[in-house]
């Protein structure tokens, strides 16, 4: 029976080792991904309309914006009320007299009043609970954004990564098909040589309709990623992502041990800290509404002037006139009814869900450094195997290469070879990615995240406008 071998180009064959004796290798080998946008999008840039178009974010923002007012108007409630008032009217009077002879006076004049009058608070407990408390919502708002920001860091960080990671994913199925291809069309021929029988085939092509789909999945999965990044920056059209360079190495989260982070967790989360202002803001209210209960003195001042054309009774003569006035108005709540017991204990019921909610965001917390702590550490794991399966599948290629070169394996074997490659080569990204993104967790959870953490990203990336707008990694042996 007659046999036939499939070989790859002899000088393909030594372009490749060549490259891999370098200790890079491009991927791309079965066609390469070219997008071709106006601009590649950087993380600096993606940051930079995060925080003008990030609904959450701008909430935050809007809330501290809205809270400090709120303060100003509870300030407002020490300082002194001064209005003026004034009236000009023209009057027409007919006034008859009861006397015998009767009189009757038709009289029309004017009347003009001026007043302006102070009101300064001696005495009123309620408004200055509500500074205090006042205050204290500012500093809820101030964490609450700070928690925001937080969390848009870690958001955008997240959605940055599933786009690079959709899209290695999408290269690596184009692979999976080229090589599903080739297999099926090597079996076909197999099987019209009659070396093989229609079952390998008809599996060959089952293989092949299979690798399409995940490549479908994929692109829908691209598509997705991004679409969830949009959320974040904005409609944009899709740009090409850089991809990570070799040179990269994740940050680590240094010689601090978890309970060191747990520990700084609950006291320094800006979530723990905006429930901590939650819980001040129940307690002054309580002190509020106790308030009502007191009473309020008030100094008031008063000027006036009253100009009128005519007396009071028909036939007087017009007068003008002057007045002033200063004391102090006394008020004692004595009944309303039940209502300011009510608000006190509908105060003291708020405290007490403050409570919960400061224990449950301590919680959170915790759980959100464990989550970010232990989630690190995989992944620390998977970086390590990632890449041994690299340096086990380099050498596997180069091994079926050598073969393809003296004529002994077949093509299929190094399309193979290759596929594997880039299997390890993305897992390795992964790795990265969440190696990264658990670090920059693990510092949101005590507010330490910045925005030089993202942007100083922009640099371990290459630039796919300066690279021929082509998807390649590294794969330089450490």
């Amino acid at each position: 029976m007659a046999t036939t071998r499939w070989h790859i180009p002899l000088k393909m064959a030594r372009v490749i080792s060549r490259v891999l004796r370098r200790g890079s290798f491009v991927i791309g080998l079965m066609g390469w991904v070219i997008i071709q946008p106006c601009h590649a999008l950087t993380l600096s840039e993606a940051l930079a309309r995060a925080r003008q178009g990030d609904p959450t974010y701008l909430t935050a923002q809007a809330n501290l914006i809205a809270v400090q007012e709120r303060a100003n108007q509870a300030f407002a409630g020490l300082l002194p009320q001064v209005n003026a008032s004034a009236t000009a009217n023209g009057n027409h009077r007919v006034y008859t007299t009861q006397t015998s002879p009767s009189t009757t006076y038709d009289e029309k004049f004017k009347s003009d009043t001026a007043q302006l009058t102070l009101t300064q608070p001696v005495w009123r407990s309620a408004n200055r609970v509500a500074v205090t408390q006042a205050d204290a919502a500012v500093m809820q708002a101030r964490y609450q954004l700070e928690a925001a920001d937080q969390d848009l860091l870690v958001r955008l960080t997240q959605a940055w990564f599933d786009v690079l990671l959709a899209h290695d994913q999408l290269l690596f199925t184009q692979g999976e098909v080229a090589a599903a291809k080739q297999e099926w069309e090597q079996a076909a021929r197999l099987a019209e040589l009659g070396v093989s029988g229609t079952p390998l085939r008809e599996e060959a092509r089952m293989k092949f309709e299979q690798a399409n789909a995940e490549h479908a999945a994929a692109e829908s999965d691209q598509a997705v990623k991004f679409a969830a990044l949009e959320q974040i920056i904005g409609a944009t059209p899709a740009p090409l992502l850089p991809a990570l360079t070799e040179q990269y190495v994740p940050p680590d989260l240094g010689g601090e041990t978890l309970e060191q982070w747990l520990s700084q967790a609950e006291a320094e989360n800006p979530a723990v800290r905006a429930a901590i202002s939650a819980l001040e803001i129940a307690n002054e209210e309580i002190r509020k509404q106790r308030a009502g209960h007191e009473p309020t003195v008030d100094l008031t001042m008063s000027y006036g002037k009253n100009n009128q054309g005519s007396g009071t009774y028909g036939g007087q003569v017009g007068y003008n006139s002057t007045t002033g006035a200063i004391g102090l108005q006394f008020n004692l709540p004595i009944y309303s009814g039940g209502g300011q017991s009510a608000k006190v204990r509908e105060a003291e019921a708020l405290r007490d869900k403050a409570l919960q909610e400061l224990e449950s965001a301590r919680r959170n917390a915790r759980a959100q450094s464990k989550q970010a702590w232990y989630g690190w550490q995989a992944s620390q794991s998977r970086l390590i195997a990632a890449k041994q399966a690299i340096g086990y599948s380099r050498l596997n290629l180069q091994a079926a290469l050598s073969g393809v070169a003296t004529g002994v394996k077949k093509e299929l074997d190094v399309l193979r070879g290759q596929q594997a490659l880039y299997g390890a080569l993305r897992d390795l990204a992964r790795a990265r990615y969440e190696l990264t993104l658990n670090n920059f967790r693990m510092k949101a959870t005590v507010g330490r995240l910045t925005d030089e953490n993202l942007t100083g990203l922009d640099k371990w990336f290459v630039d796919p406008a300066k690279s021929s707008a082509l998807f390649s990694l590294q794969t330089r042996a450490n």
